[in-house]
């Protein structure tokens, strides 16, 4: 008879284990997204910060740029295409 109200006693015992951890768990969870949330705040921030000074440099070096590849493209066309007329002859000839 004692085995058995022991046994009972074990199985009461990790019931109430079960339920401490459980409700420590929940606990930790509220307090960790409490002390979390300034963080993820934080990292939001940031990350907005960075698109705007990547939307700000891309405009600037669109902008720079921009001109000077349109002048070494039309620069650059006629021997572009003196080499493909070259590569196309000498493909034909062999």
């Amino acid at each position: 008879m004692g085995l058995i109200a022991g046994l009972f006693f074990l199985i009461v015992l990790a019931g109430a284990a079960l339920v401490a951890f459980t409700v420590l768990a929940v606990l930790l969870k509220v307090a960790f997204k409490i002390v979390l949330l300034p963080v993820a705040l934080a990292f939001v921030a940031l990350k907005l910060v960075l698109a705007a000074v990547g939307l700000v440099m891309g405009l600037v070096l669109l902008v720079a740029l921009g001109p000077v590849l349109l002048v070494v493209a039309l620069l650059a066309l006629p021997f572009l295409l003196l080499g493909g007329a070259a590569w196309a002859a000498v493909h034909a000839l062999a």
